[in-house]
Parts: structure tokens; sequence; C-alpha cells
């Protein structure tokens, strides 16, 4: 299969190219910078211009597409730009996609849309259901995205994933990661103590890639367990106090954001469950 990767060289991006390589795909990394990784062919592109995006998608002769690229976090560039950029490259490629006949996309969102770097979760665990609650620039961009993608869907059929990310580090962040939650667990609670290998992000955009069926729609991609050696319930109750829901389905050390629609539909389960105790740096 004919894959095109945009912002392939991003931290998701050079483990999703090396992923699809491995698993035998014809892959194209699409981004700003021009930056060729082995086994893949490589095309510097502005998704905001529509006349770049239809040509590297002829280009590339794809079949499908990750859709990578984007400001990843707010703050990085001004407010305007990192809503615009993010948006506005989106329709581009999801009309593109429509245009020349490609059907499966997978659409990099952010756990940030549910809002609790601003406020407490209304429930955990958080699943696909949860209140939609954008507290910056970058997850309003994601939320705006993922209405796009139901556009295309409705009205041209592509099936597009949105994934909603949280917290993919690469593996030689990892460790610094995990002691930093150890060593400060109110710190960042937004986080949700969880973190998630980018080869296991890889490894999900390949197995919703290759699958022959899927419903489109949202997916949250996510460590399976906390870092922290605690109880899950204990953590939330302590950081974000009584008024969050404790719904079934939370214990141990399991994460507070659900990943089980994943896990049905593509029977995603991460190989790299990073914590305190187990580590797994890249050889």
């Amino acid at each position: 299969m004919n894959v095109l990767v945009t912002g392939g060289s991003g931290r998701i991006g050079r483990y999703v190219v090396r992923e699809l390589v491995q698993a035998g795909h014809e892959v194209t990394s699409a981004d700003v910078v021009y930056e060729r990784m082995p086994g893949a062919g490589a095309l510097q592109v502005d998704l905001t211009e529509a006349g770049q995006v239809y040509q590297v998608l002829a280009r590339s002769r794809a079949s499908a597409v990750v859709h990578l690229a984007a400001w990843a976090q707010s703050g990085r560039v001004p407010d305007t730009r990192t809503f615009g950029d993010n948006v506005q490259g989106t329709f581009n490629l999801f009309q593109a996609c429509a245009d020349l006949g490609v059907r499966r996309v997978v659409f990099a969102s952010t756990h940030h849309v549910y809002g609790v770097a601003a406020s407490p979760p209304l429930y955990v665990p958080i699943d696909e259901a949860h209140p939609l609650r954008p507290a910056d620039a970058y997850a309003l961009s994601k939320v705006v995205g993922e209405r796009v993608a139901d556009y295309f869907v409705a009205h041209y059929g592509l099936d597009i994933l949105c994934f909603r990310f949280q917290g993919v580090r690469s593996p030689s962040q990892l460790d610094a990661e995990v002691e930093r939650a150890v060593r400060e667990p109110s710190e960042r609670p937004h986080m949700l103590w969880t973190r998630l290998d980018a080869r296991d992000a890889a490894a999900f955009c390949r197995l919703a890639v290759e699958a022959e069926k899927v419903e489109p729609g949202p997916y949250n991609v996510a460590g399976r367990r906390i870092v922290l050696e605690e109880d899950s319930v204990e953590l939330v109750r302590r950081y974000f106090g009584d008024q969050v829901e404790i719904r079934e389905g939370l214990a141990g050390w399991l994460s507070p954001l659900s990943c089980a629609r994943a896990e049905t539909a593509f029977g995603y389960r991460p190989q790299y469950d990073w914590s305190v105790s187990q580590r797994y740096p890249e050889g």
C-alpha cells in the first residue's frame, strides 16, 4: 500500500514512517522540513497551500494518509497561526483526498480536546463521549479538525479516524518523563500520569491503515497504565477532587483515559508499558 505521512519528520511521524516501511508499505513523508528517512520518499510541502497538497498526494500515489502535520501545541507560534494553519492544512488535505479518491485517513487529534489542562474531567475513565472543552488554540484547532472530518465522512464517504493521542514521547524522552512524574505527581495532572511510547503510537497508526473495515470517528490512543505505582483512583481523588465521577473500569494502575474503543476496533494493546519499574529503551 502507498501511504503518505504528513509531519513525517516529527515526534510521532518518524516512528510512523519507520513502522510502515518495516511492514512493507511504500511510504512518502511530507513535511515543511525536508528529511529523508531509510526506505521512504520525502517531499517538502506546506499544507496550507492547496496546490501543494494535491501535488504531493498525486506524486505519492497514496491510497491512505496518516495526517500528523500541525503546530503541536500553543505558544510555538502566535495563536492565530496555530489555529489557522492547523485547520487550513487539515481541510486542504481532506478535500484533496476526497477529490483524488483517497478514502482512508488517520488524523492526529489530542486528548487536550477534553479540557483537562484547565479543569478536572467530568468523569473517569475518560471515553470518547466525554464533552469537548478546548482550553487553548491548539486544542480548539483539533476540535475543529474533527468536525471537518465529520463533514468529509458524511458528504464524501471518507474513512477518517481521529486519534486523540495522549502523552506520546520517544523512548529517549521517557526516562526523564517517568522520573518527573514520580518527583512531582501534582505538577501536570492533566497528563493523567500516563505516557505513550511513540513506537506504540506508530503501531496503532499502521493497524488503522491496514484494517479492512473501520468505524470513522474519535479514538483515544494512550498508554494502558499510569507510570506511577499508585492506585489510579486515589490519584484522581487527590489531585482532581471529589467532584470527578469515578465510573466502572478504573482500578489499579489503569490509565484514567480509556482506550477501550481502540482495543475493540483494532486489537490495540501497547507493547511498551513504561512505569517506575519498567523501562523500554530503544535498541
